[in-house]
């Protein structure tokens, strides 16, 4: 009986071992292959790069395609002035009036302010894309510019749900009316006015 209860511990103290040790190894892995957050992240961030730099060569070609003489600004928006228009630089807070004419680097237009109407946005506290937000602070009532935007400043990765796709770059040629510079009243009252 005394020989059944040596084997009897025998074996739950190799048990208890076999089990310590297995935790060790385990916590030893987890604990190296758990990596860092930026380590997780890097196919994602180097997936954004390409597909930036891949946007870019698109803008780029399709701007030397027509000649075309832009600048770029740091955040990747290339933008011609036309017309600079007179008065004062649009700043934050002021309310716009503008037409606008929308194509796909295909040259094929998709929107224009003569069949949908003008859109009118306060600078930097309206919806609407990021592109035409920082393009009006670069210009003054009247002026005529032409945009080619990349997609993170126009529709993002979800498109616009209609006619413009997810990732798509695109083109606009705008103007800022002067005359009929909307009131800053009526965008008080309906800052999404567009």
């Amino acid at each position: 009986m005394r020989k059944y209860f040596i084997i009897i511990m025998l074996l739950v103290s190799a048990c208890g071992l076999m089990v310590s040790c297995d935790q060790k190894t385990t916590g030893s892995v987890v604990s190296s292959s758990e990596g860092t957050k930026d380590d997780k992240d890097a196919p994602y961030v180097e997936g954004n790069k390409n597909i930036m730099r891949r946007e870019n060569e698109e803008m780029q070609m399709f701007i030397q395609r027509y000649g075309w003489q832009m600048q770029r600004t740091p955040s990747g928006l290339y933008i011609e002035i036309l017309d600079p228009g007179k008065g004062d630089l649009y700043k934050e807070g002021d309310p716009v009036n503008l037409e606008y004419r929308t194509f796909l680097l295909t040259g094929e237009m998709i929107y224009c302010s003569d069949s949908l109407g003008p859109q009118h946005f306060v600078v930097n506290r309206s919806e609407g894309i990021d592109a035409l937000h920082e393009a009006v602070q670069m210009l003054r009532p009247d002026a005529k510019a032409r945009l080619v935007i990349p997609s993170y400043l126009a529709y993002g990765v979800a498109g616009d749900g209609d006619r413009i796709q997810g990732l798509q770059p695109i083109m606009m040629e705008i103007h800022l009316t002067e005359n009929q510079k909307p009131s800053q009243e009526k965008f008080l009252a309906n800052p999404y006015n567009y």
